[in-house]
């Protein structure tokens, strides 16, 4: 009676065992886990302790798919902010995309305005609810009650040089926490934003790119905070083999549960792209893909970036001083403050990406 009961306490401790972890996809198949020689290879890379800082639309959503379920980051918290859509429904998003892919981790409401312009209202790209409006967005979670400034500084605190910021929206909730305690931000490991038109044309004005033309001033103060920072420009997303088609988009959708939920959500960002005769940029999970299949990230070149702040048309253009570079008008600068991505693995990213969401 003794072994029975012995080995009954064994067998069920090994069935607890497999139980899945806080990122787990459910049976779907984990990110870093390749099953052919055309998708990325990153089970042995170093894991990454993040804050994803994200205006939630349907692109952000896609990048917090990747990152949600990978082996090679931890979640630490999300903080939301105004930009692809209101404050309430970006926290929306993000959680009701935490319980599509069923990872469990904090969402923190942060800055509703930029830190000196008024809000502008941008519902054309993404949908007034910034997912689409397919009635996607039904999350069982509410955010947390704490600030995502203080929520920022107390986690990079808690972890000197550990912690890095992805950032995939404007950059006011950061700068606000440099505002609040530089001392504590120059001890974030890295900073990686979705943001600057890179060496390319902007999609806000020929000049600016969406992210920083929501808020400059906030872009050009933590870009002098001297914290380290990769940022991915538009340029990468430039040619048409980076884009998303039609038929891709199908494939999205017969695909897994994140498949479906991110093609039905795609539905106003990819319309809007036809409208212009282009196929659909995904920018946002590009960036975050260089920290989960680090063999995509091919090139960076250090530079300086100045931001242009003045009320006038150039407000949002991001200047770039390469280094090594000669300029006969080249400012006085302290330091190389921005690695720049200037090349990815553009076919191991997107079989990658399209594994994620049909591999079944």
């Amino acid at each position: 009676m003794k072994k029975t009961i012995a080995f009954a306490m064994a067998a069920i401790m090994l069935l607890l065992c497999g139980c899945g972890a806080v990122n787990s996809d459910n049976g779907s198949g984990d990110v870093t886990e390749a099953t052919s020689d055309t998708t990325a290879k990153s089970s042995n890379t170093p894991r990454h302790k993040v804050i994803i800082d994200t205006d939630t639309g349907s692109d952000d959503a896609a990048a917090l798919v990747l990152a949600a379920l990978s082996k090679n980051i931890d979640i630490l918290g999300i903080t939301v902010l105004y930009g692809n859509v209101s404050l309430d429904k970006a926290a929306e998003n993000a959680l009701m995309t935490l319980e599509v892919c069923h990872v469990e981790a904090p969402v923190y409401i942060g800055a509703d305005k930029p830190l000196k312009k008024e809000r502008k209202e941008m519902v054309s790209v993404h949908g007034k609810d910034g997912m689409g409006d397919q009635d996607l967005i039904h999350p069982n979670h509410t955010a947390e009650h704490g600030d995502a400034i203080d929520f920022i500084l107390d986690t990079i605190k808690s972890d000197p040089d550990e912690v890095e910021i992805i950032a995939l929206g404007p950059l006011t909730n950061i700068a606000l926490a440099v505002q609040k305690d530089p001392e504590t931000m120059k001890r974030c490991k890295r900073i990686w934003s979705m943001g600057t038109t890179g060496f390319g044309v902007g999609n806000a004005t020929p000049v600016a790119e969406f992210n920083v033309y929501n808020d400059a001033e906030a872009y050009d103060q933590v870009l002098r905070a001297g914290i380290p920072m990769t940022i991915m420009g538009l340029d990468i997303m430039g040619n048409e083999e980076t884009k998303f088609n039609k038929e891709e988009l199908s494939k999205m959708a017969q695909g897994n549960e994140k498949g479906v939920f991110l093609s039905k959500a795609f539905t106003k960002l990819f319309a809007f792209n036809q409208k212009s005769g282009n196929n659909m940029m995904l920018p946002d999970p590009m960036a975050v893909a260089c920290l989960v299949w680090p063999d995509v990230l091919l090139e960076t070149k250090s530079c300086y970036g100045e931001v242009c702040t003045d009320n006038d048309s150039t407000y949002g253009q991001v200047i770039l001083y390469e280094e090594g570079a000669v300029y006969e008008a080249m400012p006085q600068i302290g330091s190389y403050n921005l690695d720049v991505v200037t090349k990815i693995d553009t076919k191991l990213f997107k079989d990658s990406f399209m594994s994620v969401l049909t591999k079944k």
